[in-house]
């Protein structure tokens, strides 16, 4: 039987960081276990082409699930593009680095969960960040994460910003310094043009020099195995063989706002109205497991801009440009390749009573509809419109006690009637946009919403085809009551020892922007309580 200090189960933001902080001590083991590939080569590297090949459909890298019938959205399965492998979702997405609103954070503290404050979760933010541009009270610059303006060099930003502005919108310098408000292009977790998951930068500069650091790929957790309340192995299955990997201290779940839940629930912890009618032993009841499951609401806008080079497109001047892109990206690691495709982005409050943005927009260089899977033969932007604080409420649930089949996600989108009026407002809102002077000398054509006249109308337009942004938090909340909660203020999961969760899940409210940054500032801050925890 192997054995470790420390067993972390989940390759993605939450894992890396914590595995990589807690062996900085040669005197502490601990090993990663990932259920996907450890990536390197071409996909590891090149930002445009792993969204386009990885995101449409299930594979190795990708979990690509369903979720349930929502009614909310009319009826329909939502498609949810979750990344596979080292780095997780910071391996397959856009790679923007955003925090949230600060006032975010205070309200986690005023939740019952101190220690969680922006004032004292800045640190996190700092210490794990390497930002090229911004030097200043809100940034790091010698952290492992590598953050640097987009290279793409693409004339859009100034066309986009321009029309930002007959709009009414303000600038904002820097989404994460003093405010949160306005438009600019976006920060990404690049280094030199190139993907910067939290895997790169965690994990595989290590792996040669730390004897006392080991990764598992291709190897997915089944259960958490304890002896009585407390956890003490993982079961794990690879190449098609079961084996046992021992804690000699704590088993850490960083598998993310989805998948940590469904472990559990497979190993027992959980509520047993659920859990015995599958056959499955109760552990422990904790009846918040999977509950509180919530997202980021998001539509998107789509328009026709003809034979655009700058804009990706599926034409013959697409074709010439990507193979002129290509060339650029081997020689200098700029130029088209080097897209995050969100290019730019913004926050918009709907009333100037509003103390935050509700909204959040994100200007994308290319017609991507239907998670990637809708291809349109023709070069367009799109515009995401997501609301940044949604009240609805889901669930994650085990379709069965098989560790193979997919959980049963439920994000209730649209359950709480307030989310739809908002997503309609901040959505007419955006659409203005792409009525100023500058883009209407470039759109030939709306084409989604040129349909919406009336408030039904863009509600109708909103539930047919609104869904997830990939933002998935809550299912395993942080929180002082164990009725209501999975994790206290130490990430350790209520009633039980031996056991805490380092990911976006014990988010208790999803914080108001992209969940990638700070997902890293839990892994920091959890590896920083273990170490407190166990005098390391």
């Amino acid at each position: 039987m192997e054995e470790f200090d420390f067993v972390v189960v989940g390759g993605g933001p939450g894992g890396c960081v914590t595995a990589s902080r807690l062996t900085e001590n040669p005197a502490v083991s601990a090993v990663l276990i990932e259920a996907g590939p450890d990536r390197r080569g071409f996909l590891d590297i090149n930002t445009a082409a792993t969204p386009i090949i990885l995101g449409p459909k299930k594979s190795s890298n990708n979990w690509g699930f369903d979720t349930v019938t929502d009614p909310g959205l009319n009826n329909r399965k939502d498609y949810h593009i979750l990344g596979r492998g080292l780095g997780g979702g910071s391996s397959i997405n856009t790679l923007m680095y955003m925090r949230g609103h600060r006032s975010d954070y205070d309200d986690w503290a005023t939740m019952g969960n101190p220690g969680w404050s922006y004032k004292e979760v800045l640190p996190y933010f700092k210490k794990a960040e390497n930002n090229q541009s911004h030097h200043n009270e809100f940034h790091g610059n010698e952290g492992p994460l590598w953050v640097e303006e987009l290279r793409t060099d693409n004339p859009y930003h100034d066309i986009v910003k321009q029309a930002c502005k007959e709009s009414g919108l303000p600038f904002n310098p820097d989404f994460n310094g003093a405010s949160q408000e306005g438009y600019n292009s976006v920060q990404v977790m690049m280094k030199n043009g190139e993907r910067h998951h939290t895997g790169k930068a965690y994990i595989l500069p290590y792996l040669d020099s730390r004897d006392n650091l080991k990764v598992y790929c291709d190897t997915e957790c089944t259960r958490i195995i304890f002896e009585g309340n407390k956890a003490v192995a993982v079961e794990v299955i690879n190449n098609g063989q079961k084996r046992t990997i021992r804690a000699r201290k704590e088993v850490i779940i960083a598998a993310g706002g989805i998948l940590s839940a469904k472990l559990l629930l497979l190993s027992g912890i959980g509520d047993p109205k659920q859990l015995l009618p599958l056959g499955i032993p109760l552990v422990h009841e904790l009846p918040a497991v999977g509950k509180h499951l919530h997202d980021h609401i998001d539509i998107v806008l789509g328009y026709h801009i003809p034979a655009d080079p700058n804009l990706l497109g599926v034409s013959p001047t697409g074709g010439f440009s990507m193979l002129k892109a290509l060339w650029r990206w081997r020689k200098q690691r700029r130029g088209m390749l080097t897209t995050n495709f969100a290019e730019l982005t913004g926050f918009l409050r709907l009333t100037p009573e509003s103390p935050k943005s509700e909204i959040q927009y994100e200007f994308v260089i290319a017609l991507a509809m239907d998670h990637g899977r809708d291809i349109y033969w023709k070069h367009g932007m799109s515009c995401h419109v997501m609301i940044l604080h949604p009240k609805s409420r889901g669930s994650v649930k085990l379709a069965s006690a098989n560790y193979q089949d997919d959980p049963l996600i439920d994000f209730a989108y649209f359950e709480h009637p307030d989310d739809l009026a908002t997503l309609v407002a901040g959505t007419k809102r955006i659409a203005k946009v792409f009525e100023t002077p500058t883009f209407k000398k470039l759109i030939k054509q709306d084409l989604i919403t040129d349909h919406c006249k009336t408030d039904e109308d863009w509600s109708e337009f909103c539930r047919n085809t609104g869904g997830t942004n990939y933002h998935p938090v809550g299912s395993c909340k942080m929180g002082p009551d164990a009725t209501d909660s999975v994790v206290n203020e130490r990430l350790k999961v209520h009633g039980l020892e031996g056991i805490r969760i380092v990911d976006s899940s014990i988010m208790p409210k999803i914080c108001g922007g992209n969940t990638m940054a700070p997902t890293v500032m839990i892994g920091e801050k959890g590896a920083d309580m273990i170490k407190e925890d166990w005098h390391i």
